[in-house]
């Protein structure tokens, strides 16, 4: 499965690293992690769209949204591609995963063909709720 997100969201990517568990969180919020000496919750990118538990992320985005920085765990980073106009197909609410799929981005075949759009506000919102 392939997610795209806004490249403004993203502030840094950096390698997967130990967590520590949330004690009640949701098996897709994997832990806190800490990055240069301060804390970030992990979310799995994966595992909170239908995926297996199974493993800790390889890569993990810093993200920026809600005004709170946070991490989203994913097995790899492809690039950056733009997103032409007119190609991000909205979803219904039944397939939007609550929200966090805002829809999908079409993208030329180079560029990883069709990716589900994660909305990173929606994202914050909901892990860091937590």
């Amino acid at each position: 499965m392939s997610c795209a997100c806004d490249l403004e969201s993203v502030r840094e990517i950096v390698r997967g690293r130990p967590m520590a568990r949330i004690p009640g969180a949701p098996e897709w919020v994997r832990g806190i992690m800490n990055l240069r000496g301060t804390l970030l919750t992990v979310v799995d990118l994966s595992v909170r769209l239908g995926g297996s538990p199974d493993g800790m992320p390889r890569v993990v985005m810093v993200v920026e949204g809600a005004g709170k920085r946070f991490g989203l765990g994913v097995e790899s980073v492809q690039g950056v591609a733009e997103l032409a106009e007119g190609s991000l197909e909205s979803l219904d609410a039944q397939r939007s995963a609550g929200g966090v799929v805002g829809g999908l981005a079409h993208l030329a075949e180079s560029e990883g063909g069709t990716a589900q759009w994660c909305e990173v506000e929606a994202i914050a919102r909901e892990a860091l709720a937590i």
